[in-house]
C-alpha cells in the first residue's frame, strides 16, 4: 500500500509548493523556512531557536568574571613571580601554562556558574595575561618574555576547557 502524498503551498513562501510538514505541528514547511533538529524539521514556531543558557552570560555574571579575572590575575601573577617563575623556562612552562590553564578554568566556572562561550575565553586569557603583566615588574621584560610560552599554553587550555 502506498499512502498519497499531499503537495500543498507553503504558508510562509507562497507559490513555493511543498510536502515536507512540521514534526511537531503538521504545518506544511517548505526547504526554505524549516529548522532542522534533533528530533526532526519544524517550523519556526515549533523549533523557538534560543542560544543555550550555558554560553548566556547576564550583566551581574559577566561583572562576577570580569572581577575574578582581574583579581585572580593579579593574585595569579605575584605567586608566579615570587614561586613559580624559575620553572617557566624550557619544558616546564607546559605544566605552568597547564596550572593557569586549569585554575582560570575553574575560578570562571566557579564565578558564573559553569558557564561556556567566547566571552569566557576572553575573560580566562584576560586573567592570564594580566597574570603575565604583574610578572614584568619583578623580573624584567627579558626574562617574563619565556613567561608568555607558558601564558600561551594557558591561554589555550582555558579554551578548550570553556569554549
Amino acid at each position: 500500500m502506498t499512502s498519497a502524498v499531499m503537495v500543498v503551498d507553503c504558508p510562509r513562501n507562497p507559490g513555493v509548493r511543498t510536502a515536507l510538514r512540521c514534526q511537531r505541528c503538521d504545518t506544511p514547511i517548505c526547504p526554505k523556512c524549516l529548522v532542522q533538529t534533533p528530533v526532526g524539521a519544524k517550523c519556526r514556531d515549533c523549533a523557538k531557536i534560543m542560544k543555550s543558557p550555558i554560553y548566556t552570560l547576564n550583566s551581574l555574571q559577566f561583572a562576577k568574571a570580569a572581577g575574578v579575572a582581574l583579581v585572580g590575575g593579579v593574585i595569579t601573577g605575584l605567586i608566579w613571580a615570587a614561586i613559580l617563575f624559575p620553572f617557566t623556562v624550557g619544558f616546564l612552562s607546559i605544566f605552568v601554562g597547564a596550572g593557569l590553564g586549569y585554575l582560570f578554568t575553574r575560578l570562571l566556572e566557579w564565578a558564573t556558574g559553569h558557564k561556556r562561550g567566547t566571552m569566557m575565553v576572553c575573560l580566562a586569557a584576560a586573567g592570564i595575561l594580566i597574570a603575565w603583566g604583574t610578572t614584568v615588574p619583578f623580573v624584567g621584560f627579558g626574562a617574563a618574555k619565556f613567561g608568555l610560552i607558558a601564558a600561551g599554553l594557558g591561554v589555550y587550555f582555558s579554551y578548550q576547557n570553556l569554549k
